[in-house]
């Protein structure tokens, strides 16, 4: 009994310990300035940048612990924003991403580069950032695979900022996303190499990577999900001028859960 509860101490931290993103996101920058995190830095920009440029719209927001990246700088959506959770963050405007400052239904492609990870309500920065997504719209996720080297090296607290965040496997981020109608693609994984600070023997690790990725390995230091927002098909009824019924349209769910919710309502 003792030892399954500190299992789950170790892969599940209670998100009331986490101190809020405006703390936390200086310290992450300066983080992702080291070694370590400028390697995990460029393969992210390298497997989310592809994934970002085939994403169209007019409005593409994007959020990140770290200041010094920009994934959307390769994207042909010409109305590009950042927001940040910190003063010094680099973004246009400082928002709470709990409760985002946008309409409903306005962005088309959203970007979240770690927030989940060190939220202290990763599943409302989720549903917000669902919110804000227009029907058919896109959201870019990247977020720390627990069960990974690396994820294996965030269990144990230290001084380290990056390791004092939330260990969200990507199964169950897909599944608070089917939960928001947000259909989730096949995911992209990288970082396979040992979580080491110094560069050399980083490089000397770098067969683990080309083996990683040749064979699709699920145990990558980090993930990218592609999410798309469903949409709701509108269908006509046929009219019959003869009935006492009325004409009118009715909304048909593209979303399986949605359906099968509406389904067992009329039973």
């Amino acid at each position: 009994m003792g030892w399954r509860s500190d299992r789950k101490s170790l892969f599940s931290r209670r998100e009331n310990q986490l101190p809020p993103l405006a703390e936390s996101c200086s310290g992450l920058s300066d983080w992702f300035q080291s070694g370590l995190g400028r390697e995990i830095l460029t393969q992210q920009l390298a497997l989310a940048q592809p994934l970002i440029e085939g994403l169209f719209g007019y409005h593409l927001m994007q959020a990140s612990v770290a200041r010094q990246v920009d994934f959307a700088v390769c994207s042909r959506i010409n109305h590009r924003f950042r927001l940040s959770p910190c003063v010094d963050g680099g973004g246009a405007a400082l928002a709470e991403f709990e409760q985002l400052p946008l309409p409903s239904e306005s962005i088309d492609v959203v970007v979240l580069h770690h927030l989940l990870d060190f939220s202290p309500h990763p599943h409302q920065v989720l549903r917000e950032a669902a919110r804000v997504m227009i029907p058919g719209g896109h959201m870019v996720l990247i977020g720390f695979n627990p069960f990974s080297l690396l994820g294996l090296v965030r269990v144990f607290r230290s001084s380290s900022p990056y390791q004092r965040g939330n260990q969200l496997r990507a199964a169950r981020v897909e599944d608070w996303m089917n939960l928001l109608d947000l259909q989730a693609g096949p995911v992209e994984r990288g970082f396979f190499r040992l979580p080491l600070q110094q560069a050399d023997l980083l490089a000397r690790t770098a067969w683990m990577e080309r083996m990683g990725s040749r064979c699709h390995l699920p145990w990558g230091g980090f993930y990218i999900i592609v999410a798309r927002k469903e949409v709701a098909r509108m269908r006509t009824i046929k009219i019959n001028w003869r009935g006492e019924k009325k004409p009118a349209l009715r909304a048909v769910p593209s979303s399986p859960r949605v359906a099968a919710r509406d389904r067992h309502q009329k039973r």
